[in-house]
């Protein structure tokens, strides 16, 4: 199909899609914890089974520590892609689309030509998650 914006293509191959503004996509980058991060339980740790040699108390800080730095390493590639997005095809757009019954969006991408698979969706594990004050 031919479409004559943007705006056009991305409706018209994700429909529930929402275009996200450059301060809503840096507030999103700023603050989203990867999806499969989210839930991640202590048990399924690749370390867990080694805790009491490391000593419990660390293991459980170390845990932690490792779970914050798994999420700044997404959010850095989710940064890099975003930046290399919005300077290669600067009149593009991000979106959000794949919306949950509880409001928030799965996917997180930037659509960058009117072609039906000319959109990027280099954000894996991002969601977005509107807010009421979004500027």
């Amino acid at each position: 199909m031919k479409y004559k914006t943007l705006l056009e293509a991305q409706m018209g191959e994700f429909p529930d899609s929402v275009v996200l503004s450059d301060y809503q996509m840096f507030e999103a980058l700023r603050s989203t914890v990867p999806d499969w991060l989210q839930n991640h339980k202590y048990e399924d740790w690749d370390l867990y089974r080694a805790r009491y040699e490391i000593n419990e108390w660390y293991a459980d800080r170390y845990y932690e520590e490792w779970k914050e730095n798994m999420t700044e390493q997404a959010r850095a590639q989710w940064a890099r892609s975003a930046f290399l997005y919005k300077t290669q095809y600067p009149k593009g757009f991000f979106y959000a689309c794949g919306k949950r019954p509880d409001g928030t969006y799965r996917y997180v991408g930037y659509r960058f030509g009117k072609h039906d698979r000319e959109y990027a969706s280099g954000f894996i594990g991002m969601e977005y998650k509107p807010k009421g004050e979004d500027k």
